[in-house]
């Protein structure tokens, strides 16, 4: 399955980097499944993942941002976000991946996981088990830095005032617009934590955002929690929206709740 979601994953990049200049990415053409706009880049990434979970007889039914819940009719399920960091993507800034997991259930039942940065072509994958790799060399979470812990932060419309006080405990902070590589770096070492957190809930993160790198972090020895510090599980439901902590120590996670 992993080879497979590697596959998906580099047609995806084949597909978005294809797109001629003038193609624009940012139109909006239709408001997708979990409530936001489905933009031009979005429904090419998601035309290459279904067309390759067909080409490719996969076993599963599959969860994506734009089309909602595709029963199949198996017991797994591909969750996908075709393209996370869109507005990276418009933009022209590097951070802005395809992520793909299969797994059951929910968050905890994830076994697989591919993340794959559009731009550098850099491949985040793990399994359940066994380990976390980048472009197939192991990676894992660096040793916390107690003097200066370095942090990624959700800085958007809706960050509540509470978040500016936490973080200042903090540097270097960065924020990158994109939940999936930003939870990857934490886990290859780059950064202690990823901190989400948001005073609406529709803004939280969801299931397909995070599916994928979330395993790559457990794998890498890091955790996520909740803001009520309860280890992360989400079902596979795009209704369902979650603030978090992605970290490497249970130290900087008490800086922050």
């Amino acid at each position: 399955m992993l080879k497979a979601l590697d596959e998906i994953a580099h047609r995806v990049w084949r597909a978005v980097n294809n797109l001629p200049e003038e193609f624009d990415r940012g139109k909006t053409l239709y408001m997708g499944a979990d409530g936001s706009p489905t933009s031009a880049i979005d429904k090419t990434a998601e035309d290459a993942i279904l067309n390759a979970v067909d080409d490719l007889d996969l076993k599963v039914n599959i969860l994506s941002e734009e089309a909602g819940y595709i029963d199949r009719g198996y017991s797994e399920t591909l969750v996908v976000d075709p393209v996370d960091g869109t507005h990276n993507a418009t933009l022209g800034l590097p951070f802005y991946t395809v992520s793909l997991a299969v797994g059951k259930n929910s968050l905890q039942g994830i076994t697989q996981a591919v993340v794959k940065n559009l731009v550098t072509g850099d491949v985040y994958t793990a399994e359940k088990g066994e380990g976390s790799r980048l472009n197939n060399k192991p990676i894992h979470v660096k040793e916390f830095n107690t003097t200066f812990p370095s942090l990624l932060c959700y800085v958007g419309h809706h960050v509540p005032q509470d978040t500016f006080d936490k973080v200042v405990k903090c540097a270097p902070i960065r924020s990158l617009g994109c939940a999936s590589v930003e939870m990857c770096m934490v886990a290859n070492g780059y950064f202690d934590a990823h901190y989400y957190n948001t005073n609406q809930y529709s803004k939280n993160i969801r299931v397909v955002d995070i599916a994928a790198s979330a395993l790559i972090l457990r794998e890498a020895g890091g955790e996520i929690v909740d803001l009520n510090d309860k280890i992360l599980d989400m079902p596979f439901d795009l209704d369902m929206r979650s603030g978090f902590i992605a970290y490497n120590d249970e130290k900087v996670k008490e800086i922050l709740l």
